[in-house]
């Protein structure tokens, strides 16, 4: 099979009249845990903050327990101590057995009170900083301010949960958390985040494929960021939001089918910040998703050029499946992107997937031979050269956090629909079987990972589905 075959192979689909159940069920969904946040006693810096240091922590925990009475959230008291380094919060917060641990200190000095806090989320895998809470004693509005800021941390904490339990697939926890975090105070978190708020509906949205909820939440993100645009106080990150809001917005509108208006959302901001990354691929794979290859192309190829977005090269490769010279340029897109990322697992699935059977073999046997402490999705390059059966390749999904499990499966799933349009899905090799590919890609799509990077490739090669291309391009 030559390689313009090949590649007319992997870009080809067809629509698949009724949707057949998933390959391999998903395992059966648990009930949403609360999420569990560990405070630990503010730490007085110098001894004159040893009762301020107590009475703040008072306010934090008493606006905590105010407002998640509706909320799925409990704060617990571990015995841990403060971490003072990125390692320690990380070790300490496993430890204590909690999803996110905060901690602060308190200081006292020269008439001037200043908080400091800090927290690390555990599924995220990363720390939070807080906005300086500074204070001069002398100030009659003390308290008040203390009062307000605790009300502030509270808020905080409860939206910084949100992010973790989408990735964990809580969509109830989610939305209870959304229904608590309601304004108290036009200068607490919420008042003065409201686009945040209504971005993380919209991201609800996209968790639970709600292609409406998507579009109010987003839609009411960018209605504020105009607001400060109109008001002249839009500040330097103002541009960032909107590019981003804005994404998630054509998210939405590709979920309801409406290619035509996620199109229209991106393209004049594409257009005005040509650097940014994630809108110039969901414009070019609403592009796709239309059946305009040239533009989707163009949109692509300065993203394929620099060889470090994978999915762009994927999305390039259809793109240029049906030109003239579309396998050259496939190939070229292909070759950079294992010569930027020679260590990197999905580069060579996508590359081998491009070739013949032969040509595939040996290439995933040469990096799994001098990758052999590789993680995933190196069990699915060992399955298609049949170093592991299907049921070991199942296996070995399986992990005790069920986060992380999903981000396997979907991987597995991923790249086996890239097989079957590829014609290498070991037992159907030698023809694409896309009846199999939208099997494996819904089931991907099933997983609810909509974080990992497979997630948006399985919704664009599902667009192509139905479009019902044929194998050879057209």
């Amino acid at each position: 099979m030559s390689l313009r075959a090949c590649l007319l192979v992997l870009a080809a689909m067809s629509v698949a009249c009724t949707h057949a159940p998933a390959p391999v069920a998903e395992p059966a969904p648990r009930s949403e845990p609360r999420y569990v946040v560990g405070l630990l006693p503010l730490r007085a810096a110098t001894p004159e903050a040893a009762e301020v240091a107590k009475a703040q922590q008072a306010r934090i925990l008493a606006s905590l327990h105010g407002l998640t009475r509706e909320a799925p959230l409990d704060v617990v008291h571990p015995a841990v101590a403060s971490p003072s380094t990125l390692e320690e919060a990380r070790a300490r917060t496993g430890e204590a057995k909690v999803n996110a641990l905060a901690w602060g200190e308190v200081s006292l000095e020269g008439g001037k009170l200043a908080v400091k806090l800090s927290s690390f989320e555990a599924t995220v895998g990363a720390p939070s900083g807080f906005w300086p809470m500074e204070y001069t004693v002398a100030d009659a509005k003390l308290g008040e301010l203390l009062e307000l800021d605790a009300l502030r941390i509270g808020q905080a904490l409860m939206q910084e949960s949100l992010l973790p339990m989408m990735m964990r697939y809580q969509p109830s926890n989610v939305r209870a958390m959304l229904e608590a975090l309601v304004s108290k105070h036009p200068l607490d978190w919420v008042g003065l985040n409201p686009d945040i708020i209504e971005r993380r509906w919209g991201m609800l949205g996209r968790l639970t494929r709600d292609g409406a909820l998507a579009e109010k939440g987003y839609r009411a993100a960018l209605a504020h960021v105009a607001a400060w645009r109109a008001k002249g106080t839009a500040a330097p990150g103002t541009d960032v939001k909107e590019a981003f809001y804005s994404v998630g917005l054509a998210r939405g509108l590709l979920l309801q089918g409406r290619t035509r208006e996620a199109v229209e959302v991106l393209a004049p901001i594409v257009k005005r910040m040509p650097g940014d990354v994630e809108s110039r691929l969901i414009l070019a794979r609403a592009h796709l998703a239309q059946g305009d290859m040239d533009a989707s192309a163009g949109l692509l190829r300065p993203l394929v050029d620099e060889g470090k977005n994978t999915a762009a090269t994927r999305m390039y490769v259809t793109a240029v499946a049906a030109m003239r010279d579309g396998a050259e340029l496939a190939k070229q897109a292909l070759s950079v992107l294992v010569e930027k990322n020679p260590d990197d697992v999905m580069a060579w699935l996508l590359d081998s997937l491009s070739g013949p059977r032969e040509a595939l073999v040996a290439k995933l046997k040469s990096f799994i031979a001098s990758h052999v402490s590789a993680d995933w999705p190196l069990p699915v390059a060992r399955y298609l050269v049949g170093e592991l059966d299907e049921q070991a390749l199942w296996a070995a999904t399986k992990d005790e956090d069920s986060h992380t499990e999903r981000l396997r499966r979907i991987q597995a799933h991923y790249y086996l629909g890239e097989a079957a349009l590829a014609g290498q899905l070991p037992g159907h090799e030698g023809r694409a079987d896309t009846r199999e590919a939208q099997r494996h890609f819904e089931a991907a799509i099933g997983t609810h990972a909509f974080h990992h990077p497979t997630y948006d490739l399985a919704d664009f090669q599902l667009e192509q589905l139905r479009r019902g291309l044929m194998a050879d391009g057209r």
